[in-house]
C-alpha cells in the first residue's frame, strides 16, 4: 500500500508533465506540419473527436495547411475549435475546405508564444500541486482507518512533498529550455 501511494502519485505528476511537455511542443512549433493540429478537439455527439480523425488535413504551401472535413456539415465548428485554440493562426473557409494561415515568426510572435508558454507552465504547476493535494487527502484517510501509522504518514508526506519539487523543477527547467529556444 505504502509503495501504490508514492507510485501512483509519481504516475499521475509524471502523465500532467508529459500532457504540458507535448502541448507546448505543439505551441512553440516554428515548422509547418499537419501534426500541429493534433490536439484540438471537437465536440461530437458528447464525445470529443480530434480534429485529424474528422478531416484530412495536408500542407498547401509554406505557411498554409489546407483541412478537408468528412462531413460538411461540421466545418464552422472545426474552424472555431482551431480559432479557439491558442495556436495564433489565422482560417478562412472556401468551397468546403478550411484553410490555417500560419504568420511567420516575428519578435512580437515569439514574445507572444512564450506568454502562452508561461501559461501553461503556471497552470501544470498548479495542476501538480492538486495532485500532491488529493494524495495527502489519501494519506490522511489511511491514517484514521489505521491503515499507516503515524511515522509512515510523515514519511508519506516527505516523498511526496519530493515528488512535487521534482516535477515543478522539471516544468521550471523545460520553460527555461524553451524561452532560450524562442527569445535568443
Amino acid at each position: 500500500m505504502y509503495n501504490d501511494i508514492i507510485n501512483e502519485n509519481k504516475n499521475s505528476m509524471k502523465k500532467c508533465l508529459d500532457i504540458f511537455i507535448k502541448k507546448i511542443n505543439i505551441i512553440s512549433y516554428n515548422r509547418l506540419s499537419p501534426y500541429l493540429l493534433n490536439n484540438i478537439f471537437l465536440k461530437l455527439n458528447n464525445k470529443l473527436v480530434s480534429i485529424n480523425h474528422i478531416s484530412s488535413i495536408v500542407v498547401e504551401n509554406s505557411s498554409t495547411l489546407k483541412i478537408t472535413p468528412f462531413d460538411y456539415t461540421i466545418l464552422k465548428n472545426i474552424e472555431k475549435s482551431i480559432v479557439l485554440s491558442k495556436l495564433d493562426v489565422t482560417t478562412k473557409i472556401i468551397d468546403h475546405n478550411i484553410y490555417v494561415n500560419i504568420p511567420p515568426i516575428t519578435e512580437s510572435r515569439k514574445i507572444k508564444i512564450f506568454k502562452n508558454i508561461k501559461t501553461e507552465a503556471e497552470l501544470n504547476k498548479i495542476n501538480i500541486r492538486n495532485i500532491r493535494r488529493k494524495t495527502n487527502n489519501k494519506i490522511k484517510i489511511f491514517l484514521k482507518k489505521k491503515y499507516i501509522d503515524e511515522n509512515q504518514e510523515q514519511r508519506l508526506y516527505n516523498l511526496i512533498q519530493k515528488q512535487t519539487i521534482l516535477y515543478i523543477n522539471n516544468i521550471k527547467e523545460f520553460l527555461k529550455k524553451k524561452e532560450k529556444e524562442l527569445l535568443y
